[in-house]
C-alpha cells in the first residue's frame, strides 16, 4: 500500500459547520487532527466586513491552536489591501485566484502587498491555462497552492501537477470530484469528499512523503472533513 509520513499541517475552512468565524473555530478546536484553518474570503462585502470586525479578538485568541491561512476574495482588487493588511501578522499565506485578464496588474498589486505589508502569496490553479499565462510575471517569492479538484475537472493528473512545481507548492487543496452527484444534486463537481480507491489519490499520496507545506481538505462540511482525515489516516505510515 502507499503510504506517506503526514509530516504536513492538516487544515480545513472555516466552513464546516453552519455559522461564523468563531462559531467553526470553537467547534475545530477540540478535533486534534485538525492543525489548520483557512479563513475563507471568497466574497468580502459590507456584511462579511462587520462579522470579521466584530469577531476579530475571538479569531486571535486562536492563533496559538490553529496555523491560519486566508483564501482571499475571487477577484482580486486594490481595494482589498486593508483585508491583507489586517491579515498579515496572523496568516501563513493568502491564497488567491490568478485573473482571467490584467496579469501584469496582478502581479505588481502581489508584489507591492509582500514588500509593504510583509504577506506570503500562492497563486491556485482554478481553470487550465490561467496560472500558467501568471506565473512569468510574478516574483519568485509567490508560490502555488494546488487544488486536486480543480485539476481533475480539467483532465489533469495531480501527481504530475505536483511533480512538476513541487518546490514552490505552499498549499494542497486535496478534494476529489464526483460529476455524477453534481448531475444530482446540483452542486459543483468538485470540493467532494475524499475516496481512498481512487486512483489519481494513490498516485499522489507517495509523493506528499514529507511534504510540511498546508494539506487543507476543502469541502464545506465536517461529515465530508471527517471522511477526508479517515482516508489519510489510512495512507499515513504508522
Amino acid at each position: 500500500m502507499q503510504t506517506y509520513t503526514g509530516s504536513s499541517i492538516l487544515s480545513v475552512p472555516s466552513w464546516v459547520i453552519p455559522g461564523s468565524y468563531a462559531e467553526n473555530l470553537r467547534f475545530l478546536e477540540c478535533k486534534k487532527e485538525i492543525k489548520g484553518v483557512e479563513l475563507l474570503f471568497f466574497i468580502y462585502d459590507d456584511e462579511t466586513k462587520n462579522v470579521l470586525d466584530s469577531e476579530w479578538e475571538k479569531i486571535q485568541n486562536f492563533r496559538e491552536r490553529f496555523v491560519f491561512t486566508a483564501h482571499l476574495p475571487e477577484l482580486l482588487q486594490p481595494a482589498h489591501e486593508g483585508l491583507v493588511a489586517l491579515l498579515a501578522p496572523l496568516v501563513r499565506h493568502f491564497v488567491v485566484h490568478p485573473a482571467a485578464q490584467s496579469y501584469m496588474e496582478q502581479a505588481r498589486l502581489l508584489a507591492e502587498w509582500t514588500k509593504y505589508l510583509g504577506a506570503s502569496f500562492l497563486v491556485e490553479n482554478i481553470k487550465a491555462g490561467l496560472l500558467e499565462a501568471l506565473l512569468p510575471h510574478l516574483e519568485k517569492s509567490v508560490g502555488i497552492c494546488m487544488d486536486t479538484g480543480h485539476l481533475l475537472v480539467d483532465g489533469q493528473n495531480p501527481a504530475e501537477f505536483f511533480a512538476r512545481y513541487r518546490e514552490r507548492i505552499g498549499e494542497i487543496h486535496l478534494h476529489s470530484v464526483d460529476k455524477e452527484q453534481a448531475a444530482i444534486d446540483g452542486k459543483l463537481p468538485d470540493h467532494r469528499q475524499l475516496r481512498r480507491d481512487e486512483s489519481w489519490l494513490l498516485e499522489l499520496i507517495p509523493l506528499l512523503d514529507n511534504y510540511r507545506g498546508v494539506i487543507n481538505l476543502e469541502v464545506f462540511s465536517w461529515e465530508e472533513a471527517k471522511a477526508g482525515i479517515e482516508v489519510l489516516h489510512f495512507f499515513r505510515k504508522p
